[in-house]
């Protein structure tokens, strides 16, 4: 299965902070949307970077900053340092991504346009679908549901 199917499937919402909103404006959006990933952008809507929840507690709480205080443009992966991936690409090749650079979350591009945010819990949750639907037929097989 492709990203853009996963996309499809899960939507392509993503969820926008202003990259001079404070820690505590993230993580009121965090927990409203039940997301885990923001994309952060400047005035003029230009895409400049993302923050995570792991950026927020490794940058702001582990270092007991306030967080009313600290603005998410000084904490945030910069658009230069984004991890990201194509609609093209597969599943495995999300997996293995996700894996070795040890992210959560990854945005997903057609070309220069973004179009969605795959999370680590929705690789999980497709690929529990799929396996469920191979067991399923397996057994539907076995017991002769299906003609020989």
């Amino acid at each position: 299965m492709k990203a853009k199917e996963i996309l499809n499937l899960k939507g392509r919402n993503v969820i926008v902070v202003a990259e001079d909103a404070t820690v505590t404006t993230a993580v009121s959006e965090l927990v409203n949307n039940k997301v885990g990933l923001l994309l952060v952008k400047n005035i003029a809507g230009e895409i400049v970077g993302v923050v995570s929840e792991r950026d927020i507690i490794k940058k702001c709480l582990y270092l007991k900053k306030d967080p009313d205080q600290v603005i998410i443009k000084d904490i945030m992966t910069t658009k230069e340092k984004i991890v990201a991936a194509s609609e093209e690409d597969d599943i495995q090749i999300l997996m293995n991504i996700m894996t070795s650079k040890r992210i959560r979350h990854i945005p997903i591009f057609r070309g220069t346009e973004l179009t969605g945010i795959i999370s680590i819990g929705d690789i999980v949750k497709n690929l529990l679908e799929q396996k469920d639907y191979e067991i399923k037929t397996l057994v539907d097989y076995i017991t002769g549901k299906y003609p020989v």
